[in-house]
């Protein structure tokens, strides 16, 4: 058998029933880009652990045409090394090998990139020109601000995943931009991004009030809506969120310094990091922790400073 057929009933025939449609399209296109082209026709017999070594070596050193000549990522390499050892873990489950030649080879290491936020007045500035723009399309970026929300999971949110009533957003969904198997670009709903990320986050009291007011005025079933009450597309409100930052003179950050700014806002107010994890829907506080170390530091010195002096 080559490599190329085990690694398509692997995915079609395995892993297709245990992963989310967007895992499952992300990893398609990485057996056809980057594995199929280079182990393809092998026979998964004869590929060795120095074969995987020199071909991750490869990846690691050559450019990537479809992002002007950039190398692949430390991320990219580690994914594509994760098909390979899911394919060749499911050829030693159906006996097909005996052992995995992935076995024992090093994952190309990755640095956690400092979460970028924005400052208490550059939110003061957002907050202020979302106000005074009277565009209730714009309310989703105060939400972000006060929740955490993860853009996805805010453009698949509906009226009825909030309860008013108690305060609360219930996150079961996320929408996200893919090419489908046909390579057409189509908008996917699918589950959250992990299980931790199916939650419940409750609201301030304030927000609760202004989605109330949101409510009233929407003629959509979806909380952030286009202008035709329909869903809003990623791309169209990632543009919104530019041009909003430009009329309000703060910094170009992505839209998940959003999220980074909640969660600084969290911190700098004292909120535990366990309890942080499970609003941001991370899978444990050490992720939480590792991401937003750096602005523990005003809350580290006012603790220290708390020392009793015994001398």
């Amino acid at each position: 058998m080559t490599t190329q057929t085990l690694l398509a009933n692997w995915l079609n025939t395995y892993a297709k029933e245990h992963i989310k449609v967007r895992t499952y399209l992300r990893y398609q296109s990485i057996i056809a880009s980057h594995i199929k082209p280079t182990l393809g026709e092998r026979n998964i017999e004869d590929v060795t652990r120095g074969d995987i070594q020199s071909f991750l070596a490869c990846k690691k050193a050559a450019s990537n045409l479809r992002f002007n000549g950039r190398k692949l990522s430390a991320t990219s390499i580690n994914l594509i090394f994760t098909v390979l050892n899911l394919a060749f873990n499911y050829a030693c489950d159906m006996e097909l090998i005996e052992k995995n030649p992935c076995g024992g080879i090093r994952r190309v290491h990755t640095t956690t990139k400092r979460a970028e936020a924005f400052t208490k007045e550059e939110q003061r500035k957002i907050e202020m020109t979302i106000m005074a723009s009277g565009d209730l399309r714009l309310f989703g970026i105060i939400l972000c601000l006060y929740t955490g929300l993860r853009l996805g999971e805010l453009l698949g949110l509906e009226w009825s995943d909030i309860d008013t009533s108690g305060g609360l957003i219930y996150v079961n969904k996320t929408i996200y931009r893919s090419k489908d198997g046909s390579g057409v670009w189509k908008l996917f709903v699918d589950k959250p991004k992990t299980a931790a990320s199916d939650r419940i986050i409750p609201m301030p009291a304030y927000i609760t009030e202004m989605v109330i007011a949101q409510r009233k005025m929407s003629k959509s079933p979806y909380v952030v809506a286009n202008k035709k009450d329909g869903r809003m597309s990623i791309r169209s409100y990632q543009y919104m969120f530019e041009k909003l930052t430009e009329k309000a003179g703060v910094r170009k950050l992505n839209f998940h310094a959003l999220r980074h700014t909640f969660a600084t806002r969290a911190i700098e107010c004292g909120m535990d990091i366990k309890t942080l994890a499970e609003i941001m829907g991370h899978q444990n506080a050490s992720i939480t922790l590792n991401r937003y170390a750096h602005c523990m530091m005003d809350h580290k010195i006012a603790m220290m400073n708390r020392l009793p002096k015994n001398f």
